[in-house]
C-alpha cells in the first residue's frame, strides 16, 4: 500500500508549529519543503528555522520522526551541510533535488557517503531527459511533480502520472514519490494506475484540515479501499 509522507511547507514559525503539532500524531515520515524566492518565487521559514522547532523537543521524542528533504532552492548544499553537522540530532531520510539544477551525485555521494539523493521531475521534465543525463542505479528516489512548483493548493495534473509507469517499465527500482494536489478527488485517479508510488506526498489537504483526526480517517479508507 502506498505510504503517506506528509509535506511541511510553512512560510511563518506559527505554521510550521501548527503543521507539526497536528500531524505528529498521525504520521511518522515527513517531508520537509525548502524554498528560497530564488528557484521558485515563494520562500518558506529556513531550514535552520525548522531545525531550531525539531530541536525543541528532546532527543528521543524527535527521533520517532524521519524527516525527507525537498529542496526548492538553489543553495541545497549549504543546506545538506548543515544536516551532515546535525545528523545525529535527526533521523534523516532522502535528499530530494530537482532535475533542472543538474545536482552532481558522484560528488554529493563522497561529501555526504551517509546521505540518500534522489531527484525531483517537474511536470515539463521527462524520464527521457532523466535516463540520458543520469545513471538510474545511483538515483535512490524520483519524485514527480503533479503541480507545478509553489504554494500548496496548486490542482492536480493527472498527466504526470504516466511517468511512475516510464520509470517501471525501464526497470527502476528505487522509490517513487508523488507530491501535489493529492486529496480525496484525485487519490482513486493515482490507484487506478498500472504502477503507483510508493509515497503521497500530501500537504494542504491535511495542514489546511479543519477535522484533522476525521480527515487522516477518510484518507487512511480511502488508501485500504
Amino acid at each position: 500500500m502506498m505510504k503517506v509522507a506528509p509535506t511541511l511547507l510553512a512560510y511563518t514559525d506559527q505554521e510550521l508549529t501548527q503543521q507539526f503539532s497536528s500531524l505528529r500524531p498521525y504520521f511518522d515520515q515527513f517531508q520537509v519543503d525548502i524554498q528560497d524566492g530564488k528557484f521558485i518565487t515563494n520562500r518558506t521559514v529556513s531550514l535552520h528555522e525548522y531545525l531550531s522547532h525539531f530541536s525543541s523537543f528532546d532527543n528521543k521524542q524527535i527521533k520517532k520522526y524521519l524527516f525527507d528533504f525537498h529542496y526548492q532552492t538553489l543553495s541545497y548544499e549549504e543546506d545538506m551541510e548543515t544536516l551532515w553537522r546535525r545528523r545525529e540530532n535527526i533521523q534523516i531520510g532522502i535528499h530530494l533535488i530537482h532535475y533542472s539544477l543538474k545536482p552532481d551525485f558522484e560528488n554529493l555521494k563522497k561529501m555526504y557517503p551517509d546521505f540518500s539523493f534522489g531527484l525531483v521531475l517537474n511536470p515539463e521534465d521527462s524520464v527521457e531527459q532523466l535516463t540520458i543525463n543520469y545513471n538510474l542505479q545511483t538515483v535512490d528516489g524520483v519524485q514527480i511533480m503533479s503541480i507545478h512548483p509553489g504554494p500548496q493548493g496548486t490542482p492536480f495534473m493527472p498527466e504526470t502520472l504516466t511517468k511512475i509507469e516510464q520509470l517501471r517499465q525501464i526497470d527502476y527500482r528505487s522509490e517513487i514519490y508523488l507530491d501535489g494536489g493529492i486529496n480525496l478527488d484525485t487519490l482513486p485517479v493515482i490507484k487506478k494506475q498500472t504502477h503507483t508510488p510508493n509515497f503521497l506526498c500530501i500537504g494542504s489537504y491535511l495542514t489546511k484540515s479543519s477535522n484533522i483526526s476525521v480527515d487522516v480517517q477518510k484518507l487512511n479508507e480511502e488508501l485500504s479501499a
